[in-house]
């Protein structure tokens, strides 16, 4: 039964980054052969890529998190930490995002703390304590 439930978990984050990709590829084609178009709305080309972007992010650490809970080899606290390891990752990219569309005008701590943290419980994630 777990096996299932990761083979579809894997085929849902396989199909929405694949969706993600594709889709943010024909927009960027799009609006380099008709910029016109582009050129009337208030925002920018690439807002709606940045929004699905975000949403495919959020999907695709919410299944990480419920493939973590279903591993039985490791330990409750590895668990809790790999968990918390997913979560800053995923703060992480929101964060350095945020930077980069504001222009670096803004603190980049909103990207280097959660990095700081993914490192941390990913290393011990990965060392042998207990």
């Amino acid at each position: 039964m777990k096996r299932k439930i990761n083979q579809v978990l894997n085929s849902i984050m396989g199909s929405f980054t694949g969706l993600f990709l594709g889709s943010g590829l024909y927009r960027y084609w799009h609006f380099q052969k008709y910029p016109d178009i582009y050129a009337m709305q208030s925002a920018p080309w690439y807002t709606r890529t940045l929004i699905q972007g975000f949403f495919t992010l959020v999907l695709v650490a919410i299944c990480m998190i419920i493939k973590v809970t279903l591993i039985e080899k490791i330990e409750i606290m590895k668990k809790i930490v790999l968990i918390m390891g997913i979560i800053f990752l995923f703060l992480t990219v929101v964060g350095s995002s945020y930077v980069l569309i504001n222009h670096g005008q803004v603190n980049a701590g909103y990207a280097v703390i959660p990095g700081v943290w993914t490192i941390l419980c990913f290393a011990y994630y990965r060392s042998g304590k207990q």
